[in-house]
């Protein structure tokens, strides 16, 4: 028998150490996909390949540099820009789960996967990293500051960082405050960061905004499909992860199709000399 919206809420569920959950209704990209336009029909796995592109083409590195890749995931990232643009990758998770599968799936891939966390400093040498991404992991991150702190401390001087993140940019109330906290609460992310608070953010911590694009409208239909896929495959996803999991996920994504919160950017920062 499954549990009622209301005996859900009572269990939190924290969606980010299920990851069987998340690539049974999902994708191994651990993020939202990407469509260019109403006319781009792209499949799941095609679209948030699409997003990992968009990153690429912001980080412009070099063969034989070398990239840090903040948050990897399951390192489906790392691997494509490894074998693309011939870079050198050291991914880091909190997650020692997650590294071992990304190790796991390297498969010879110029990638390596480390257990460490971002709110700490990080296990590589001052200075070692030509540019850095971080691919909807900062809102896993408690505290912003020490995360780019932390990340500042192992570039290269010039070096690029490239994230997407979720923002808030005017006040939530009524059902979009509802919404966010559906979101936030369910899926255990830290907390949302004011557009106005962004740059101020990055100069005190080494970096400087080069660039920043409102993708909401090209992301936003990740919701959708996601209760799409969860819906269709209910009585498979009940029994295989139980009633918890399930309304869980239901609770986190269907308050975020229903309106255009959060809302979702992508920015490229340049480490301060």
């Amino acid at each position: 028998m499954s549990t009622t919206d209301g005996q859900a809420t009572d269990e939190k569920y924290d969606y980010k150490a299920d990851e069987d959950m998340r690539t049974d209704v999902w994708d191994e990209n651990l993020h939202v996909g990407y469509w260019s336009g109403a006319d781009d029909t792209s499949a799941v796995e095609v679209a948030t390949d699409q997003l990992t592109d968009l990153v690429i083409a912001r980080t412009r590195i070099s063969a034989g540099q070398r990239l840090l890749d903040v948050g990897c995931g399951l390192g489906k990232p790392a691997r494509r820009v490894a074998a693309q643009a011939g870079v050198s990758v050291a991914g880091i998770s909190d997650d020692p789960a997650q590294v071992k599968r990304a190790t796991e799936a390297a498969d010879g891939a110029d990638v390596r996967f480390v257990h460490a966390d971002a709110m700490e400093p990080l296990p590589f040498e001052a200075e070692e990293f030509d540019a850095a991404w971080a691919i909807e992991s900062l809102v896993h991150m408690p505290d912003r500051e020490k995360a780019f702190r932390n990340i500042a401390a192992v570039l290269k001087p010039g070096a690029t960082l490239v994230a997407t993140d979720f923002f808030e940019n005017v006040p939530l109330d009524g059902e979009r405050k509802e919404a966010v906290d559906a979101f936030l609460g369910v899926a255990s992310l830290g907390p949302i960061v004011k557009l106005d608070d962004y740059p101020e953010l990055l100069r005190s911590t080494g970096f400087e905004l080069v660039e920043f694009a409102d993708i909401t409208e090209n992301t936003h239909r990740t919701y959708a499909l996601l209760l799409e896929q969860l819906y269709e495959n209910e009585k498979d996803l009940r029994a295989d992860h139980g009633d918890v999991v399930f309304d869980g996920f239901v609770k986190a994504f269907k308050g975020c199709a229903e309106s255009l919160v959060p809302r979702y950017m992508l920015f490229v920062a340049r480490r301060s000399a």
